[in-house]
């Protein structure tokens, strides 16, 4: 490593750390005790992880964009982290769903809960950081915005926002001492054997199959709320199980259950996978499995054409027909290989 890498691998270092240290609250955002010291949480959960490390490390968004500087592995202690909890709430928080005998099983509606207050946490702590980030940046290296400064922290606080009216949702149905149906659970498939992709996350999913708009995300309007649906991929010991819910109130989603539902087993697989590549950036997947070269090379060129396509957005003036291409999910199209296929299943050596 030349000394211009070790000098780049210090500024991002700082500039991460920095970022984390201003972001870092001061109360457990579920019990509001005051700490000093907060749980480093996973968003997914450790026995579901160590199934695809190798020796003790995964690969995660860098490990597909390279971003010089910064690191292309991860060790399992920091894969995946967040630290908005006190480790009193961590540890029970998540009771149900983290039992690895509870993992393999249809999911019930707390484990749907717990998940999707996890998800919105992970989102939330983003954001807070995302929001440091930027003033680190322009203090230390002179970087300005990229975009509108003003628009840009408007959007960020208005996810916060978001994330908080669903915290206090999911919160008061993890609370409630009454039973409901409260999540529609639109697809639970287990797999016999291991997928070599981890990931727990929301997704505000931006069109559907069939062009029509699901969630506006570029709505910026103050009294529209951004609603999720939630994505698990979960590599278990020797079989995967794979699922999406949302709550039933977020009827925005039903359109796309449906035309979900209509598909394949293969083709249901297909799109999950091309859904968390085209919206997340927080998979983390094993660096050994069965065609792991042309996969990621295949993911990462993809990756770059709809992140491009994603940053624009000028569809006023555009005919129906262009706006139904531009917010339909593309899978198709893109030949996206599907990851969630046993060809690419993970085994330990």
């Amino acid at each position: 490593m030349n000394n211009d890498s070790v000098e780049l691998r210090k500024q991002i270092s700082f500039i991460m750390n920095e970022s984390k240290r201003r972001a870092k609250q001061t109360e457990c955002i579920w019990c509001g005790k005051r700490i000093t010291s907060f749980c480093n949480s996973h968003s997914v959960p450790q026995c579901v992880l160590k199934n695809i490390t190798v020796e003790g490390k995964v690969d995660y968004f860098n490990s597909l964009v390279e971003l010089p500087g910064m690191n292309i592995e991860k060790g399992l202690n920091e894969a995946g982290t967040f630290k908005l909890l006190c480790r009193e709430c961590d540890s029970k928080l998540f009771q149900e769903y983290e039992d690895i005998d509870n993992l393999g099983k249809e999911p019930t509606q707390r484990m749907l809960a717990e998940i999707a207050y996890k998800n919105v946490l992970v989102m939330l702590n983003k954001r807070y950081i995302e929001i440091e980030q930027q003033e680190v940046l322009e203090e230390t290296l002179g970087m300005p915005y990229i975009y509108d400064k003003t628009n840009q922290l408007l959007v960020k606080n208005l996810d916060i926002r978001d994330y908080g009216w669903e915290l206090l949702r999911t919160k008061n149905i993890m609370d409630s001492d009454e039973e409901g149906d409260y999540y529609r659970l639109i697809y639970w498939k287990k797999l016999d054997y291991v997928i070599p992709i981890a990931f727990q996350g929301p997704v505000a999913l931006y069109g559907d199959l069939n062009g029509k708009i699901v969630v506006d995300i570029y709505d910026n309007a103050e009294s529209t709320i951004v609603k999720n649906m939630h994505v698990c991929l979960f590599p278990l010991k020797t079989e995967s199980v794979v699922f999406l819910f949302y709550h039933r109130e977020d009827q925005e989603y039903d359109a796309f259950a449906q035309q979900f539902n209509s598909l394949s087993d293969a083709e249901k697989l297909q799109l999950i996978g091309y859904i968390i590549f085209e919206h997340c950036e927080d998979m983390l997947f094993a660096q050994k499995f069965p065609h792991r070269t042309w996969m990621k090379e295949k993911i990462r060129e993809l990756f770059v054409q709809t992140t491009g396509v994603n940053l624009v957005r000028n569809v006023i003036e555009e005919e129906a027909n262009k706006r139904r291409e531009r917010y339909r999910l593309k899978y198709r199209d893109t030949n996206f290989p599907n990851i969630l296929d046993s060809k690419f299943a993970f085994q330990k050596e």
